[in-house]
């Protein structure tokens, strides 16, 4: 048998997934549930993207050209070769030039761009294009992930976790990390922008623009095991339970950097009141071998 709910320090919203926790783990029983906000922290980021990009038949006949004729030809000249109208020669000679691999002189002449040999053996040019992301450094979780679109900020009126607790995030700057620190970062993410097996490569990152906090709810549940008489915290975002944060509770608290009667008020009021409610199953003890043999003996002489 638990307490009613209304000696608990359980906050209304949660008062149903309580019941849930409690009828679905026979011998445990929530002793508080708070709703807290915490501050997750989102950075503005710009970073370069690097990747391979194919010749097509006509860049690579010109690159060609460039490497193996001598004297070099003209672009004319070279439509004239392939019969090809001069506008499609001077478009795709364009694109190598912007590539950086192919110089044009006015007269037209073509010649090899210090890294168009370089590309032209490899049959690709590296491409490299800007992106805007956004860091998010989870304080509670301990996680650092990437996300292409800016969350939200929005007001959240419940008490703020880090009264209680220091929060301290996994990296506080990320203007510290090197390059060869974020790579694995972006690419645990899933973003697809940082992908090596494929040539695609963020080669470089800045911080744009300030740290925004952003407001997250977390529900903390205070659960007492009566069989073990031990309490534990247990944090939840909706019903998904977060292994880490509640971990770190956890230690901090075994560790007196956390006080249960901050986080949820009257704990060991509660405590011993519910430990003192929940019945525990013992087993039995069974007669030792003395004990049965006199009883069975009194048995039979009252038969007799």
């Amino acid at each position: 048998m638990f307490l009613a709910s209304s000696t608990k320090t359980i906050d209304s919203n949660l008062s149903s997934l309580a019941e849930q926790i409690e009828q679905q783990n026979p011998g445990l029983s929530v002793l508080a549930a708070r709703q807290f906000r915490f501050a997750i922290r989102q950075t503005p980021l710009e970073v370069a993207i690097s990747e391979p990009r194919q010749f097509n038949v006509l860049e690579e006949f010109i690159l060609r050209a460039g490497v193996e004729f001598e004297p070099a030809p003209t672009l004319k000249e070279l439509a004239d070769l392939l019969g090809l109208d001069e506008i499609f020669v001077k478009t795709a000679a364009a694109t190598l030039v912007s590539l950086e691999s192919l110089e044009v002189a006015e007269n037209g002449k073509i010649a090899i761009a210090p890294q168009g040999r370089d590309f032209f053996d490899k049959g690709a040019v590296s491409r490299s294009q800007i992106q805007s992301i956004y860091a998010i450094s989870d304080p509670l979780n301990q996680t650092l992930t990437f996300k292409f679109d800016a969350l939200a900020a929005e007001a959240v009126n419940l008490p703020d976790l880090a009264d209680l607790v220091l929060l301290e995030h996994k990296i506080t700057d990320l203007a510290d990390l090197s390059i060869a620190e974020i790579q694995p970062l972006i690419q645990a993410s899933g973003l697809g922008i940082h992908v090596p097996e494929n040539g695609k490569i963020v080669s470089n990152c800045d911080v744009i623009g300030d740290d925004l906090d952003i407001w997250q709810t977390v529900s903390i549940f205070v659960l007492l095991d009566a069989i073990e008489n031990k309490t534990t915290i247990q944090v939840r975002q909706g019903k998904q339970i977060l292994e880490t944060a509640s971990n770190r509770l956890n230690e901090l608290e075994s560790q007196q950097k956390l006080s249960l009667n901050d986080l949820c008020e009257s704990i060991p009021d509660i405590a011993q009141q519910e430990s003192e409610t929940i019945p525990v199953q013992k087993t039995p003890k069974k007669p030792s071998t003395a004990q049965g043999r006199k009883k069975k003996e009194e048995g039979k002489s009252k038969k007799q």
